[in-house]
């Protein structure tokens, strides 16, 4: 057999093919380095603890926060399928002024109601039962709200709760069909 040598210019690539290729592994890694800094927006906290929390999906809320006073520690939804009802329940922190808006709000509890049952002006649906009344749970202080409206007439309950602390108000948002499984959460959530 005889050896044949290649061209030198077929043993390397040219000096602009390697800086290519440095320069694109270079993007690639940060890239890769980025997605890590960011990672904690993506992947979602449990917003509380509870003693079925296996069976509860935690959602990465954080990364659709854009406001630099509000604070997402986490979200949590259990479907009928898993737990037997539908539910939901959030928290996050407000600094700032607003949240000494936020506190006022919830101790107003038929201005609030008349706020979220207000109809879309050009809305067809009929406007939609709500009422609201104060609710305390330990430290915990706030509302608890129920509405029923929409085509189908859907009814759910939701408890909004906040406490002042060292950085703020935390705030405490559970959303249920039944008022029993409201209650029930939002008291296992503040304790």
């Amino acid at each position: 057999m005889v050896y044949k040598e290649e061209p030198v210019s077929k043993q390397a690539p040219a000096p602009w093919k390697r800086q290519l290729l440095a320069g694109s592994l270079l993007g690639v890694v940060l890239t890769a380095l980025a997605g890590c800094a960011y990672w904690n927006l993506w992947d979602g906290d449990p917003a509380v603890s509870l003693p079925d929390s296996s069976k509860w999906v935690v959602l990465p809320m954080r990364s659709f926060v854009s406001r630099d006073d509000i604070t997402v520690e986490g979200m949590q939804l259990c479907t009928m399928r898993q737990c037997g009802y539908d539910a939901t329940i959030e928290r996050f922190t407000v600094t700032g002024r607003d949240a000494a808006i936020w506190e006022k709000a919830l101790t107003e509890p038929r201005q609030l109601a008349a706020l979220v049952g207000k109809p879309y002006p050009k809305s067809v649906l009929p406007k939609p039962e709500v009422s609201a009344e104060p609710f305390t749970a330990g430290k915990w202080t706030g509302i608890e709200l129920a509405m029923t409206g929409g085509k189908k007439a859907h009814h759910f309950n939701s408890f909004v709760v906040g406490e002042r602390n060292k950085n703020g108000t935390t705030f405490i948002v559970v959303i249920a069909a039944h008022e029993d499984i409201a209650r029930k959460l939002v008291l296992e959530a503040t304790q």
